[in-house]
């Protein structure tokens, strides 16, 4: 197989650079038509609520019954409300970050809707809450121009590769869309039949999935199709960077369909089988809700996969070197590379296998393997009772 690793990268690279909020996604969402646009047999076009929806159309495959990988274009950041005078600029904010976290001097940049560079530089002076969550904040513009309108997001790189990681402004869940992308690509590619993909890239996650609600209701999303969340989640103990690619039965909210969970777990043992170097982990992540518990709430089979991120939402939690922080700030996303890409691998086996979609029609081999040794511990003739008396009576009758 031709090592793929840079192409993954780049499109990584291309995708994160792109600046967004939630309701403002017009730049992310015009990049991945476009990459759809660039790639045959891949077709792509946005539906009545603006989420985007990218068309892998295998030979023979069963349009009715997709697979149907979603990720958000939207992150946690401000929008322009009024330019108060003498450099002084109102933001709301979108999202979910502690108050505690935007503190005054912190860097923002100003972005035009429809320009990726920056417009302007700015710094928080102050900001307000409600019940610790950020609901506002004033800034100092330092450079450029700003109108209404515009947006801010902190100020860092898009994409930096440091120590190992994937670092930048966003990684949640513009890196997950990113893995979708990738697959996508992997499919136009090698061009597989009976395979039948789709990527739905949704809006305003951050701030109720409302993007994913619209696409609900529109019908976007055929009802036979097998639905998988991508997303970036907060790194947990138990669910750590650098584990691997995270199998995610559930999120805060549900449990997600085990049909489909087992669906990915066999593609994760089928690479681990085949590269010890392949690493992937089965977790329930309850740090948050995610997109796949609205679809199985409404009736699909949805399962999804989740990348450990550091620095959830932009707050600072560590050091990339571990050492202790001195307290609540803000900080860049990251991602371990070797995760981001065991994250593609494994969407690129389970589309390419369709039949490890199918519905069981039986016990999963793990249990089948159980119930014949316990078919055989237990059947009457090693049984030390008397067969026909009744089990935990010591062979006495009352």
């Amino acid at each position: 197989m031709v090592d793929r690793r840079a192409d993954w990268l780049a499109v990584a690279e291309g995708l994160l650079w792109q600046p967004t909020v939630p309701l403002v996604e017009d730049l992310p969402a015009a990049h991945v038509v476009d990459f759809a646009d660039r790639r045959e047999r891949l077709a792509g076009h946005r539906d009545a609520a603006g989420n985007v929806v990218v068309r892998y159309y295998g030979e023979e495959a069963d349009a009715a019954r997709p697979l149907v990988l979603v990720a958000h274009l939207d992150h946690p950041g401000f929008v322009v409300e009024e330019i108060v005078g003498d450099g002084t600029v109102a933001l709301s904010f979108r999202g979910g970050l502690a108050t505690a976290n935007a503190g005054a001097g912190t860097p923002v940049d100003f972005f035009h809707p429809r320009l990726i560079d920056p417009v302007g530089r700015g710094e928080l002076t102050d900001s307000e809450g409600d019940q610790g969550r950020l609901t506002s904040a004033r800034a100092r513009l330092v450079d450029g121009e700003v109108s209404t309108g515009d947006f801010a997001m902190w100020a860092f790189p898009g994409f930096l590769l440091d120590a190992g990681r994937i670092c930048g402004r966003v990684c949640d869940d513009l890196l997950g869309a990113a893995v979708v992308l990738c697959a996508l690509d992997e499919l136009s590619r090698r061009a597989p039949p009976g395979v039948e993909a789709w990527g739905l890239f949704t809006r305003a996650e951050e701030i109720g999935f409302l993007g994913t609600l619209e696409a609900i209701r529109l019908g976007t999303v055929p009802p036979g199709a097998r639905v998988l969340s991508l997303e970036c989640s907060k790194a947990l103990v138990d669910a750590p960077q650098g584990g691997g690619v995270i199998v995610r039965v559930g999120d805060r909210t549900s449990i997600f369909d085990p049909g489909l969970s087992e669906s990915l777990a066999g593609a994760a043992r089928r690479l681990a089988d085949a590269d010890a170097d392949f690493r992937w982990q089965r977790k329930l992540m309850d740090a948050g809700t995610c997109e796949a518990s609205a679809f199985c709430a409404a009736g699909w089979r949805a399962s999804g996969l989740a990348l450990p991120l550091g620095n959830y939402h932009n707050a600072l939690d560590r050091a990339l070197d571990g050492s202790p922080l001195d307290g609540p700030g803000i900080g860049p996303e990251h991602v371990t590379v070797d995760d981001y890409l065991a994250g593609v691998r494994l969407l690129v086996e389970l589309a390419t296998t369709p039949d490890l979609l199918d519905q069981p029609t039986g016990p999963p081999p793990w249990l089948a393997e159980r119930m014949e040794r316990a078919r055989q511990e237990l059947s009457p003739a090693t049984a030390p009772w008397s067969a026909g008396e009744p089990a935990g009576t010591g062979g006495r009758h009352a």
